[in-house]
């Protein structure tokens, strides 16, 4: 039988590996929605506020999204 010690340590060691690759992923995703949320300000910036946009625009918009994700 292994020596106590060393099954905590063996332990430890592969806890510590599994929380630096579960902050890796974490990071990305947090990269990626800082990516998604700089580019979409831009739209909306680069758009104007949404509220001057004709009505019909922001359907046709909304419509054209909803098919593309059928």
């Amino acid at each position: 039988m292994k020596n106590p010690i060393e099954s905590v340590r063996h332990f430890c060691t592969i806890q510590l590996e599994i929380l630096k690759d579960h902050e890796h992923k974490l990071r990305k995703e947090i990269q990626h929605c800082n990516v998604q949320r700089e580019f979409l300000t831009k739209t909306l910036r680069d758009l104007g506020d949404a509220r001057e946009l004709p009505a019909d625009i922001v359907s046709d918009l909304l419509s054209t999204r909803r098919s593309s994700d059928e």
